[in-house]
């Protein structure tokens, strides 16, 4: 028999077919179009979800080399109310993330995987502020990552936390950057000078503000490091809300 006629068989056998016939033919004709169709609906419904729902960040903080405490949520929901943050409109981001050890000549995975994130989050400008040692921070600021904390503060902050500055020396910076142009194995570099003597400095900028052991954020998030360096990130989009976060963190 003709496939056309078998065709017109099997159509006109349906018209009088019951309904658990009728709905296994769909599903034997049809069911890959049927499938694709609904993969695709779905997958257009999440993505409208989730660009109609999806918070803006109204701050960014990156936190490295810490472990969370389990208060870290309540932490952060004080910061949401001292800024007057609404947290049903605005996400407050702490970033726990990232492990990033530079002590050896050799970073492991976790230190390149962690790098190269924080690379690409500070380029898209989804950081606001860097928290960290003294290697990582050294290592971001002798690379124009960070404000220039004289040209980012009031007048009033910088009088409140200058004893606590944190210096590059630009002069330094530039003498690495000219080095890395000849240099092979990047051994020669100039070596990082003391960040909390700004008197030998050539060039000294405060580009961070040392955290007190007392800060109420090591109660929340436990540094692996030593000392802990907070910066704000020149690029980052939220700088008004970075600015509460020093006052809040500080005080």
């Amino acid at each position: 028999m003709p496939v056309m006629d078998e065709f017109r068989e099997e159509r006109q056998a349906l018209k009088n077919g019951t309904p658990k016939e009728k709905l296994s033919y769909f599903f034997y004709y049809y069911k890959w179009h049927t499938i694709v169709v609904i993969a695709v609906l779905a997958l257009a419904v999440s993505m409208i979800y989730q660009m109609v729902t999806q918070k803006e960040d109204a701050l960014y903080v990156a936190l490295l080399n810490v472990v969370e405490a389990e208060s870290a949520p309540e932490y952060r929901q004080k910061f949401a109310e001292y800024a007057g943050i609404d947290t049903d409109t605005y996400n407050i981001q702490f970033d726990t993330s990232m492990r990033i050890d530079l002590s050896d000549s050799s970073p492991d995975e976790n230190t390149m995987a962690s790098s190269q994130k924080l690379m690409v989050y500070i380029a898209a400008q989804e950081i606001d502020v860097l928290v960290g040692g003294e290697s990582a921070i050294n290592n971001y600021a002798y690379n124009d990552t960070f404000y220039d904390l004289r040209e980012y503060l009031t007048e009033e902050q910088i009088a409140r936390y200058e004893s606590s500055f944190y210096y590059m020396d630009r002069a330094v910076a530039r003498a690495r950057e000219e080095a890395a142009l000849t240099s092979e194995d990047f051994t020669d570099l100039p070596e990082y000078p003391s960040p909390k003597n700004p008197e030998a400095m050539e060039d000294p900028v405060p580009v961070g503000i040392y955290l007190d052991e007392n800060a109420d954020i090591r109660e929340n998030y436990y540094f692996l490091d030593g000392e802990v360096i907070l910066s704000v990130v020149i690029n980052g989009t939220n700088t008004e809300n970075a600015s509460k976060y020093i006052d809040f963190v500080l005080q």
